[in-house]
């Protein structure tokens, strides 16, 4: 049991860094590209079009080589590609080298999100599910501290390039940890001497059988994914929101984040508290529906206090609805089946994505950044509400079989 504690103290203390390290990545990136690009937010927003475009290319096909690998193997070497990708940006002169480097970590961290859940899922008790994407919320949480305060640190006193440095030294830490890790045996399946292109079509008609067995299901999580779709494409607007439409400075603009970091880690350790009274649905569901109304806050603030107020709620009720999210899917997929499903439904999200930050950077081209955000949070209201009816109508359903 206290090896069993330590594997999973570990495991939070993994994320936790690569938290942080994404943080900084963000931050630096897109003050990176917002400088280099001479202050335009079209430039940053082709960023947050190349993550799901480089996950739309892995996750068409990637899930049918996650359910049939060594997951903690394979999230080695993810991790090995995002630290040399990031190494490549400190010394890439130009915004075109940029971008390439960023669609690889970016193809990296696609293939990594489907590839670490079916990997924790196997090693944490099915009965610690929930509590331990509690404190999963916490170790992201510091991350989301952390990241942009370490960020605007490091940026302040150095430079851009340093605070990617520190990153890739998160990146090795966490590493280190999953190395330490054992593999867990959730793989059912063994390698195939089929052709790749007829696994595949299996999979994907596999997907297909399970999303129509389960519709209830399948339509809760896609919902949930336009409103994930939704926070990405306001989520490229705002650097650029921030700075023109409620007027902030860049040391404002970063203090901002850490309310939200702060906002993220008190819901987290809220969460440690009630999550237990609470079933995964209603945490999905209601902390989506506390996000868009703090994004709706945000999206219609004219000053500091109402934007920090904004974020602060959108970040603490995402808490509750990422560990929700995660857990449900975790009751109601079977882990050998999880990197499929996550990679192709993930497919659909990034998509979504794509066409959703180009219809939000049209409107701020024909009008202003304003009301290109303000539009998508209004969206991101209306489908939180179809997620609420949703969860109240779901049947309680038994975790499916094998297809």
């Amino acid at each position: 049991m206290k090896k069993y504690r330590i594997r999973a103290i570990g495991m939070l203390i993994a994320i936790a860094c690569a938290s942080c390290g994404d943080w900084l990545y963000l931050i630096a990136l897109n003050l990176k590209v917002y400088e280099q690009a001479d202050q335009a937010a079209a430039a940053v927003a082709i960023l947050y079009m190349i993550k799901p475009a480089a996950g739309l290319l892995m996750n068409s096909w990637a899930g049918s080589i996650i359910d049939r690998l060594d997951n903690r193997k394979l999230m080695i070497l993810l991790y090995a590609i995002r630290i040399f990708g990031i190494a490549g940006m400190i010394i890439a002169t130009s915004l075109w080298q940029i971008y390439v480097l960023v669609f690889f970590v970016a193809a990296a961290g696609a293939i990594f999100e489907p590839a670490s859940l079916p990997y924790i899922t196997g090693l944490i008790h099915k009965r610690h599910w929930q509590k331990f994407n509690s404190y999963r919320a916490i170790a992201d949480g510091s991350g989301f501290v952390l990241g942009p305060a370490a960020a605007g640190i490091l940026v302040g006193a150095g430079s851009v390039e340093i605070a990617l440095g520190a990153n890739i030294v998160l990146l090795l830490a966490a590493v280190i940890i999953c190395i330490a890790l054992p593999s867990v045996k959730v793989v059912l399946e063994q390698s195939s001497e089929e052709k790749w292109l007829k696994i595949w079509r299996e999979d994907w008609r596999l997907v297909t059988a399970f999303s129509k067995k389960f519709v209830m299901l399948t339509l809760l999580l896609l919902v949930f994914s336009c409103i994930t779709v939704m926070t990405a494409a306001v989520d490229s607007m705002e650097v650029a929101f921030s700075s023109e439409a409620i007027g902030l400075s860049k040391p404002a603009y970063g203090l901002l984040v850490s309310i939200a970091g702060v906002g993220f880690v008190s819901g987290s350790l809220l969460l440690t508290i009630v999550s237990r009274h609470f079933r995964s649905i209603q945490l999905l569901a209601y902390g989506a529906a506390g996000g868009a109304l703090g994004y709706v806050l945000f999206a219609f603030s004219q000053n500091f206090l109402s934007a920090s107020a904004g974020v602060f709620i959108l970040s603490g009720a995402l808490a509750f609805a990422n560990a929700g999210y995660v857990t449900y899917i975790q009751e109601h997929i079977p882990v050998e089946q999880m990197g499929r499903m996550l990679s192709m439904y993930q497919s659909i999200e990034a998509i979504l994505i794509i066409g959703m930050t180009a219809v939000l950077a049209g409107i701020n081209q024909l009008t202003n950044v304003a009301a290109a955000v303000q539009t998508g949070c209004l969206i991101m209201l209306s489908l939180t509400v179809l997620l609420v009816i949703i969860s109240k109508r779901t049947l309680v359903e038994k975790k499916p079989d094998i297809l």
